[in-house]
């Protein structure tokens, strides 16, 4: 509900498009750095204790962004959530916790599902209500008692793993297991990431990782601040950027159903990678000079298309890619690297934004390029297939 409204919002309050994207950066710094912490947390105290206090925490943040008057008072705002609003990660563990091995990949995926629900009706709810008398306090103050009631919720409800239906299974393999499944923020931790950085084999790799970096980070440039862009190029109003948001989402969803369908097709993924990064780079080329609003939210379906089948195809290339030995490191330092750019991304997108309302997505075309242009040049093929 909240988070398409925070750019605007700090618009709103004078902040500039380098300062709201600030304010998206230091949020998503928080949220990585904290991860491991919070998540050593959970497994020393327990998930029941641990998540009841990261809901009560979180909602201070939003109780404080409601309240905020200034731009530095939003900012400090994003604190609180930033260090403290992991409840997704440590639901998972929880989840894998409690649930039998092969049963984990079924809870996830309805776990995923709900939370998939969220996504799409909470941008169309809080957006309409934004547009009320003092839309954005109202939006705030309804995230504080979702995360309250939240709270009270799991207070009452939760058991930790001592109490499991499956006593037999430890936090040690549920986390071995949860690994392979959860999301790309849960797995970062600086310290694996700078020592992946100094003993991985760069050289039969590079490649790859520059590609991926380049085509997920050209996406988030063009969505980090997609809603002041929307507002300070079309003018769009809160109740109708919640519409557009929701839609992509539900795209998104949808396009998953038919990923598995278009890998069968191809019969190649490295192909289907290339294909898709042409697509992308003449799509966001085309967002950046679109100067009617239905052109734009038409565009905007190909993209969210183009951005799923990526997701899927460039980690199944990985795996291709790699031995059986590293496909673990490979995927733990992909998903740090492709963290560091969400992490960058809101503070770079707000100072193309100064520039041009057209920058993120030019920016993010120009990104994407390079990742064709390697290519092109550089064969993407696994070696068994192309010796």
């Amino acid at each position: 509900m909240v988070m398409p409204l925070i750019s605007t919002h700090a618009r709103e309050l004078g902040a500039s498009p380098t300062m709201t994207g600030l304010v998206g950066s230091v949020y998503g710094a928080l949220q990585l750095f904290s991860s491991p912490v919070v998540g050593q947390w959970s497994d020393n105290s327990g998930r029941h204790y641990c998540l009841t206090w990261c809901l009560l925490l979180s909602a201070c943040g939003y109780l404080g962004l409601a309240f905020s008057t200034t731009v530095w008072l939003m900012f400090l705002s994003r604190f609180p959530t930033g260090i403290f609003k992991h409840s997704q990660s440590i639901s998972k563990s929880f989840l894998a916790d409690v649930t039998a091995s092969d049963r984990q990949s079924a809870v996830l995926g309805h776990f995923n599902a709900a939370s998939s629900i969220g996504f799409i009706l909470g941008p169309m709810i809080g957006g309409n209500l934004a547009e009320t008398s003092n839309g954005f306090m109202k939006v705030a103050l309804l995230t504080v008692s979702i995360f309250v009631i939240n709270s009270i919720m799991i207070h009452f409800t939760m058991k930790d793993n001592k109490s499991s239906p499956h006593p037999e299974i430890t936090r040690n393999e549920s986390s071995a297991s949860l690994k392979k499944i959860t999301s790309e923020e849960i797995n970062f931790n600086p310290l694996d990431l700078f020592r992946s950085f100094t003993t991985f084999n760069w050289s039969s790799m590079w490649d790859l990782f520059l590609i991926k970096f380049c085509l997920g980070f050209s996406v988030i440039l063009f969505r980090s601040n997609f809603s002041l862009l929307m507002k300070t190029r079309f003018d769009v109003s809160p109740s109708m950027l919640g519409y557009f948001i929701s839609y992509s989402g539900i795209v998104s969803a949808v396009c998953g159903i038919f990923v598995g369908w278009l890998s069968k097709y191809y019969k190649n993924d490295a192909k289907l990678v290339y294909h898709m990064a042409i697509l992308q780079f003449f799509t966001l080329l085309f967002l950046s000079s679109i100067s009617s609003l239905w052109i734009f939210f038409l565009v905007l379906t190909p993209l969210s298309f183009i951005t799923t089948v990526l997701r899927v195809a460039a980690t199944s290339l990985t795996v291709q890619r790699g031995s059986g030995k590293e496909i673990g490191a490979l995927l733990g330092l992909s998903q740090s690297v492709m963290s560091l750019a969400r992490m960058l991304s809101p503070f770079i997108s707000g100072l193309s934004l100064e520039v041009s309302t057209s920058g993120p997505a030019l920016l993010g075309a120009m990104v994407t390029s390079i990742a064709v242009i390697i290519m092109t040049v550089r064969s993407q093929e696994p070696k068994e297939k192309s010796a």
